[in-house]
């Protein structure tokens, strides 16, 4: 069986009414005189239970027969929050699935241990940062791509918006950075992983994929939350990269915070079934937060990317949305050391010095073991 947990705030109804609805809706919304008694007994959803967690909310527990996911990940999301989306003040908090099941999906190909293999960096936390802005020249951001390289930083990625309309400026633009990477790695003798935004539909996404791959490149940022999840994961074990799952479009999903999907699920469990190996979602006292300053909610993201998932490889947090370099020895306190710290312009506007304050904010991560 999934079991599925939601809190209800203020429902409309009785709760035990509104979780009688819940598992009839979403496993096969019909009016409960027209489904067979075969049907109902093998494919209805079934209330668990539903409990006052204060005057206002409800915890609602429900199981769904393992058979409506229909081994997709897509089914699954419809399953926990397809029309249910549409009810008001429902949130999804958690879910469990068989081991069975979690290990039908993907899951991370290199996952923390392989990155930090791939970057032969073992303990101290990795400093990730952006090329940007859309419009810069390809020679402006691979200069900014050397720069970091040769201070020393871990993973670089294109800007979520960093998108060429045409498939030979992409090649352009990608290229020029990937040989400044090269370059610049040749010089220290370490490894930077540089991460490419690729998107579009159909025969544009493979393409971009496929030419990713043949030059050897290590992956692809993608966002799933606009490309749809499943889809973003198969195009990355399709092609046999490594990918970064940006937050773009889940905002949605995730606030108001009674209603959607609970942010340890959105940016840490299900993109960990697809597949992505990074993930980034916006930590607290930066520009873009999940609005929790305590930090509580940031450290329950990592942990559901970290934590024992069937024998899925764990996904390497990556906490950003305007964190600072000043921010770094209190991120890696609050998350661990098996996370990355996106510092994005307060690394860029260092300009000419990025090299020099790369090299300072790689001391700082050390320092913080």
């Amino acid at each position: 069986m999934i079991e599925a947990t939601y809190l209800a705030t203020r429902p409309e109804s009785d709760p035990e009414s509104l979780a009688e609805r819940i598992a009839r809706e979403q496993s096969l919304e019909i009016l409960p005189e027209l489904i067979p008694q075969a049907i109902g007994e093998a494919l209805l959803g079934q209330v668990v239970s539903v409990k006052a967690r204060s005057e206002e909310t409800y915890l609602i527990r429900i199981a769904y027969p393992e058979i409506l996911a229909s081994g997709q990940l897509s089914q699954l999301m419809q399953l926990l929050y397809g029309n249910v989306s549409f009810y008001p003040r429902i949130r999804l908090i958690d879910f469990c699935l068989s081991r069975h099941l979690i290990e039908a999906f993907s899951g991370p190909r290199a996952g923390i241990k392989g990155l930090r293999q791939r970057l032969d960096v073992e303990h101290r936390a990795l400093l990730l940062t952006v090329l940007k802005p859309r419009g810069s020249d390809p020679d402006f951001l691979a200069t900014l791509a050397e720069r970091f390289v040769l201070g020393g930083g871990d993973i670089l990625k294109d800007d979520q918006n960093l998108v060429d309309p045409t498939f030979d400026a992409f090649v352009r633009r990608v290229s020029a950075c990937a040989d400044a990477v090269q370059r610049a790695c040749e010089i220290t003798g370490k490894a930077c992983l540089y991460l490419p935004t690729v998107s579009g539909a159909g025969g544009e996404l493979e393409a971009r994929m496929e030419w990713v791959a043949q030059q050897g490149l290590p992956g692809v940022v993608m966002c799933p939350w606009i490309l749809g999840l499943e889809s973003a994961g198969a195009a990355a074990r399709d092609h046999d990269l490594l990918w970064l799952a940006h937050p773009a479009g889940a905002g949605s999903h995730t606030q108001p915070v009674d209603h959607g999907i609970a942010p340890e699920l959105i940016f840490g469990r299900l993109p960990r079934l697809a597949g992505s190996d990074l993930t980034i979602f916006p930590g607290s006292g930066g520009r873009i937060s999940l609005g929790d300053s305590s930090g509580g909610t940031d450290l329950a993201v990592a942990q559901a990317l970290r934590e024992p998932l069937g024998a899925l490889a764990p996904s390497l947090p990556c906490t950003g949305g305007g964190k600072t370099i000043e921010q770094l020895p209190e991120t890696v306190a609050e998350l661990g050391p098996d996370c990355a710290v996106v510092v994005g312009g307060d690394l860029l506007k260092s300009g000419a010095q990025m090299t020099a304050t790369t090299r300072s904010a790689i001391r700082r991560l050390e320092d913080a073991i």
